[in-house]
């Protein structure tokens, strides 16, 4: 479905309802204890919460994090985790906005073996958006789960070599299905069935070729720049977290 003709205020509704509705209902089903619907009602809560701080944060009012820290009604550490949280999907978001027309057109005229799923950045976006919820909520599924930030790193490297072929330049190219390495698939595949990560094709194929244009797409580099200091100052933060978390049992 073509995306109606829609201003920039509309648009940050969509995506705020869309927050407020992750995970989704589908993931719910899939609980089967207690435990595992409480975490999923958490994390519906945070992106709720994540909804109302994304509408009020676009609000010519008042900055709804400054409001917060003076007011001390949050600890300055959640709050700081939604800030940058925030800082990190607003930075996609411009990303996607800026890139997808041009990477669609690429994908389209690749002829890939498999269909381009987007008509519009929103989709895209909306997309992604859900993907990252799902990878939240699917390691409670398990018995017990620990994050590691040794074990992420590995998933993360691993995901980018089996998705991305090395020209013998030393530059990357978009990989077609018969060309991606085989040990490599299979290696992800372990790791994404162990510790219940989503494989997110299309995210590693959107951020690699945003990184190979911002090379010669002044426009690009700046956007792409600004979501990658985003997207480190979040995760930093979210390893701190981690450090000072207990690992939960399901």
């Amino acid at each position: 479905m073509k995306e109606p003709t829609v201003t920039k205020k509309q648009k940050y509704q969509f995506i705020a309802d869309c927050l407020a509705q992750l995970p989704s209902d589908r993931l719910l089903s899939q609980a089967k204890t207690d435990e595992q619907r409480i975490e999923w009602l958490r994390l519906r809560l945070n992106y709720g919460l994540l909804s109302v701080f994304w509408k009020e944060s676009h609000s010519i009012r008042h900055n709804p994090f400054n409001v917060i820290a003076d007011n001390k009604q949050i600890d300055p550490h959640i709050c700081e985790h939604y800030r940058r949280w925030m800082n990190y999907l607003i930075g996609l978001w411009k990303l996607v906005q800026v890139v997808e027309p041009l990477f669609r057109e690429k994908c389209l005229k690749a002829n890939l073996p498999f269909k381009y799923p987007f008509q519009s950045p929103l989709e895209m976006f909306f997309a992604f958006l859900e993907e990252e919820a799902e990878d939240e909520f699917l390691p409670c599924l398990q018995n017990h789960y620990e994050k590691s930030l040794l074990k992420i790193k590995e998933m993360i490297n691993s995901g980018k070599k089996s998705h991305l072929v090395e020209n013998k330049n030393g530059t990357t190219k978009l990989v077609l299905e018969e060309q991606r390495n085989s040990l490599e698939v299979k290696n992800y595949k372990s790791l994404e069935k162990k510790h219940f990560v989503k494989e997110r094709r299309w995210y590693f194929l959107f951020i690699t070729f945003c990184r190979i244009e911002s090379k010669s797409n002044p426009r690009i580099k700046e956007n792409f720049d600004t979501f990658m200091t985003a997207f480190y100052e979040f995760q930093n933060h979210i390893a701190t977290s981690i450090r000072k978390r207990e690992s939960a049992t399901w």
